[in-house]
């Protein structure tokens, strides 16, 4: 009878875990790729939500496993080593989700312009890919050694706070991997597009008959394109230098083509496709 009650509870306690590391998987997704994919859907981004439909997957299965084959290993130090090894490749992930796999599809899906998209920064790439290295290893660890702590709680823990703060917190360092991975690497690049989309915006909403000195610069800079600038619209990165401080920005106005080129988030020059 307690042999069957024990394996009743190790099967309860795994099947916790895999729920709690398919949830640290999604939470994570969800800071690296989702807010992002709100942000680009909002200012009119190409394929906003690209990296978040490939990324997850591949994250809540890593996740899964972990939590897994971490439970069936009872030493925390080998369970570190393993989270580190898992934050190492998630990081990676990041790196090829972010640029060399946004590349190919972006080209894919916008052949008209496919020869323009260039994803490569290497010094910025490098640079900020050991950020991610470092907080991604210490909050995986972290994250996934409180994943054990938030499902025995579940078990043990009589009241509602009991359980809920254990699994807030396992389920907070994972967010914060996340938002690393998003504030390093997404943040820079969508911030191009936000500012570009925000100024066209503004430009379609003036009105012509009282314009201040700033607002007349602005319509001169984008009437040029003789385009419907309330219209539909769809902007996509289309190459960066190494520091992600200046970009180009390709904008299809409903099948008219036009490129604006943008330093610091100020939009200096706008031309259409020949």
């Amino acid at each position: 009878m307690k042999t069957q009650k024990k394996e009743s509870l190790e099967k309860a306690h795994l099947h916790q875990e895999i729920i709690l590391g398919i949830l640290a998987g999604i939470i994570f997704s969800l800071f690296a790729w989702g807010y992002d994919g709100f942000l680009l859907q909002k200012y009119h981004g190409a394929l906003p939500w690209l990296k978040l439909a490939v990324g997850v997957i591949p994250i809540v299965l890593v996740f899964s496993f972990m939590t897994w084959i971490a439970l069936k290993i009872n030493n925390m130090i080998v369970r570190a080593l393993l989270w580190m090894i898992a934050a190492t490749g998630v990081s990676y992930l990041i790196s090829t989700l972010t640029f060399n796999a946004s590349e190919v599809v972006v080209r894919a899906f916008f052949p008209q312009i496919g020869q323009y998209i260039q994803y490569v920064a290497p010094e910025g790439i490098r640079s900020r890919l050991l950020i991610i290295l470092v907080m991604t290893n210490i909050l995986f660890i972290l994250g996934g050694l409180l994943i054990d702590m938030a499902s025995d709680a579940l078990i043990t823990s009589s009241g509602i706070i009991g359980w809920t703060f254990p699994i807030i917190l396992c389920l907070a360092f994972f967010a914060g991997a996340g938002f690393t991975a998003d504030s390093n690497f997404n943040a820079d690049l969508r911030g191009h597009i936000i500012s570009l989309d925000e100024q066209l915006q503004e430009v379609a909403d003036l009105n012509m008959s009282e314009l201040t000195e700033r607002e007349q610069r602005l319509v001169r800079r984008y009437t040029k394109l003789d385009v419907d600038l309330d219209g539909p619209r769809k902007l996509i990165l289309g190459s960066f230098d190494p520091t992600f401080s200046q970009s180009k920005v390709w904008i299809d106005f409903n099948g008219k083509w036009a490129t604006c080129t943008a330093l610091n988030g100020r939009v200096n020059d706008c031309e259409m496709l020949e």
